[in-house]
């Protein structure tokens, strides 16, 4: 019975650690996506490939003139 217990303890432990890692995964590439989408390229990257594609450059002014065109 102690096994059996000591065995669920660690599988919640294991499960709980890999909540919390997929959540800050989760939170850093929102914040990551935010701070660009304001300060810099808007970057959308495929996290299996790696592969990114740059949509613009979003500056403080307002969009730039490439987004501009197209929302025209």
């Amino acid at each position: 019975m102690e096994i059996a217990n000591l065995l669920s303890d660690i599988i919640l432990i294991v499960t709980g650690a890999w909540i919390v890692f997929q959540l800050s995964r989760f939170l850093f590439r929102s914040v990551r996506f935010l701070y660009n989408a304001l300060y810099g390229d808007i970057v959308l990257t495929n996290p299996r490939t790696g592969k990114s594609v740059t949509l613009g450059r979003y500056h403080r002014n307002g969009l730039s003139q490439e987004i501009q065109d197209i929302l025209d």
